[in-house]
């Protein structure tokens, strides 16, 4: 299922949003992430204003349905497309095509979604920009491909690039106006054939296991999520 050009960028919105079900380690780490995502979503936005920076075909914008107001904000009409179909029933919602940096929302936000975003844009301008929506106890939720996974080593090897960021970057970014008050890791996956990635399935699953108590420290799953308050 081909949602990606040769350099990765996504150019079909529906194959994308239906990844999993030709790729068994697309769908593994799928399953880890999105109820997860979706679960902390659901928690932080109940009566909040929600800004959904990057927001993509607004998978996890979904999770947001008891929130005020919602702003789902991407550069891609592609994904935009499938996103007013899954949010047709949200009365609430401004879906945005705009760069990030060129987007100012009429309320500040009480919560900002950055899930899939800091590889594909300069997380500095992004940050400014989480800074500049914000106020103190708002709160914030950053996910990030993160570059100590294997698997992620071996498309930056393929795309000639780094696809993929170092969790201590991140920290450092938000430390002075925010504070760090969840994270965690997981999905340690690593490449393999994709028609015999079934035999490694049941590895991934004990190495997640294994390294579960030691993510906090040593994170080395697919992604990391970090939640930060804003000061």
């Amino acid at each position: 299922m081909n949602y990606q050009d040769k350099n990765f960028e996504y150019i079909n919105a529906e194959k994308y949003d239906n990844r999993g079900e030709s790729s068994i380690v697309e769908s593994y780490v799928l399953g880890l992430w999105q109820p997860f995502l979706k679960n902390i979503i659901a928690d932080l936005s109940n009566d909040k204003i929600v800004v959904d920076l990057g927001c993509g075909t607004c998978e996890y914008t979904t999770a947001a349905k008891g929130a005020v107001k919602i702003y789902a904000v991407d550069i891609s009409e592609e994904m935009l497309g499938v996103c007013r179909k899954k949010l047709e029933s949200f009365k609430q919602v401004e879906i945005i095509n705009s760069p990030i940096e060129n987007f100012t929302p009429s309320d500040v936000a009480d919560l900002v979604i950055a899930i899939g975003i800091w590889e594909y844009v300069n997380p500095n301008k992004l940050y400014e920009k989480i800074k500049n929506i914000t106020k103190s106890g708002s709160k914030i939720i950053v996910v990030f491909p993160n570059i100590y996974n294997d698997l992620n080593w071996m498309r930056s090897l393929a795309k000639c690039k780094m696809v993929a960021i170092r969790p201590g970057f991140i920290r450092k970014l938000f430390r002075n106006d925010f504070a760090l008050i969840g994270s965690a890791s997981f999905g340690t996956v690593f490449w393999f054939p994709k028609k015999l990635q079934f035999l490694t399935k049941p590895i991934w699953k004990l190495e997640d296991l294994f390294w579960k108590p030691l993510q906090k420290f040593l994170p080395i799953g697919i992604n990391v999520y970090y939640l930060f308050e804003r000061k």
